[in-house]
């Protein structure tokens, strides 16, 4: 009934109970926009893992925090409702009408160590993926969000869990997950400090928003309800692995500082968003370039719309929480990554592509999901999340997490940004083919070195 994959093993996890967070029914049919459709062709869902290590759960913790969780989903009542497809007007919507909604949460015990899996040297994918829930993407309708909670036999707490995409987008999810934490922590509801969403799509305007919508499905998801399968022949199924960094102030403005000394002519100074995106793909072309330096090489990113919609932009009171982003693509070439002002030629790249879409939010948005099929995948970066994710912030009582994963990274040459746990700090993690991952690894920490070597040098000379 719930679509909800509960992944039952010896080795390491074991499930102890499931239950339903039920919600108050809405009655509310709510149809979603093309932004949301956009993530229709997703085979996995947005998987996230929390680990607390120094935390125990006891049986009045566990009750509160699921009690918690129905008085945040009060506010953020999508997430309990289904995904489905609605003949009658050919399109998707979130049906919140049944007293049987609700949010599957998972209650498990593992003996694996949790001090070993919060260490950013290890990004152990087997481990975390046994700590996280599965929702069915095969066929609508589907459950929304699932949650995991496990308690370690020797201490420690890890908080997983699945979103399927076409809800909600990330900054709806942290926002969710920052209320959710509060409310549990405080006793409260969201209602005491002032909290409002709003969930209503009709608040994304374009012209065609419907038809763009419904191209988005046939484009996609040709067979509704049934979604397409995973292709067994996929480029994809080489193993991806991962590595995690962090990059403190001090790395961060040396970014910043090199990429104006090879900027001719001068640039502005970059974002930290920019600066680290473009260090990631100068890396990256760094760890596979072979020969032909004149291929071209792409990165893709995704940008925040709500300040494009007045009645959702961040001066409104009231948290927009459906997907609110579109996907751009920034250009260039090996050539240019891979010289001595590569660092600056990448933001270059990027500050205009993402200037592109601020002058122009809406153009071309027909054609994201073709675009992005036809990048030139083997040197293709994918940024996902942002520098000021808030994920660190989630306390629930157990104090901050020890460590906080995007666990659904599935592409080659796959980035996750969100903030780190230091102040002004950002945690990055990358996926890459086997046969890359080291070399991408020494690039980056090399790069890293001698940006702050050149800064000091050219600092020592005035």
């Amino acid at each position: 009934m719930w679509g909800v994959k509960i992944i039952n093993t010896s080795l390491g996890v074991r499930i102890l109970n499931t239950s339903v967070v039920k919600v108050p029914s809405s009655g509310e049919k709510l149809p979603l926009s093309f932004l949301d459709a956009r993530w229709i062709h997703l085979q996995q869902p947005v998987q996230n893992i929390l680990l607390y290590p120094n935390s125990t759960l006891s049986s009045s913790s566990l009750d509160f925090f699921k009690s918690s969780l129905a008085r945040t989903v009060s506010l953020f009542h999508p997430l309990a409702g289904k995904l489905t497809y609605q003949l009658s007007t050919d399109q998707l919507i979130i049906d919140c009408s049944s007293v049987d909604n609700g949010i599957l949460v998972i209650e498990a015990e593992s003996d694996l160590n949790i001090h070993q899996l919060v260490s950013e040297n290890i990004y152990d994918i087997e481990s975390y993926m046994k700590l996280v829930p599965y929702i069915s993407m095969e066929k609508l309708p589907l459950s929304v969000f699932a949650v995991q909670i496990t308690r370690f036999v020797g201490g420690g707490v890890t908080v997983g869990t699945a979103l399927n995409h076409c809800a909600m987008d990330g900054i709806g999810f942290w926002r969710f997950m920052e209320t959710w934490a509060e409310i549990c922590l405080n006793d409260s509801t969201g209602f005491a400090f002032g909290l409002e969403t709003n969930h209503d799509r009709s608040v994304i305007l374009h012209p065609k928003k419907e038809e763009i919508a419904r191209q988005f499905l046939r484009q996609l998801a040709p067979d509704l309800p049934q979604l397409q399968q995973v292709t067994k022949a996929s480029a994809q199924d080489r193993p991806i692995l991962h590595r995690t960094f962090t990059l403190n102030l001090a790395d961060i403005q040396a970014l910043k500082s090199q990429v104006i000394l090879q900027s001719k002519p001068p640039i502005s100074t970059p974002s930290s968003f920019v600066a680290i995106a473009a260090h990631f793909w100068v890396c990256l072309v760094k760890s596979k370039v072979r020969s032909n330096k004149n291929e071209t090489t792409s990165l893709w990113l995704l940008v925040d719309l709500r300040s494009h919609f007045s009645s959702i932009s961040s001066e409104n009171d009231a948290l927009f929480t459906g997907n609110c982003i579109r996907g751009i693509q920034a250009k260039s070439t090996c050539k240019d990554l891979t010289g001595p002002n590569g660092l600056a030629s990448a933001c270059v790249a990027i500050t205009q592509a993402v200037q592109t879409v601020r002058e122009e939010p809406m153009k071309g948005v027909d054609n994201w999901p073709e675009e992005f099929k036809n990048r030139p995948i083997g040197m293709s970066v994918m940024v996902a999340g942002s520098t000021r994710y808030g994920a660190y912030n989630v306390d629930f009582g157990w104090g901050k997490p020890g460590r906080v994963e995007l666990v659904s990274m599935n592409y080659d040459g796959e980035v996750s940004m969100l903030a780190g746990q230091e102040k002004g700090s950002v945690q990055a993690t990358v996926g890459l083919a086997h046969e890359h991952i080291e070399m991408f690894s020494n690039a980056f920490m090399t790069g890293l070195g001698r940006v702050h070597n050149d800064i000091c040098a050219r600092t020592a000379k005035l």
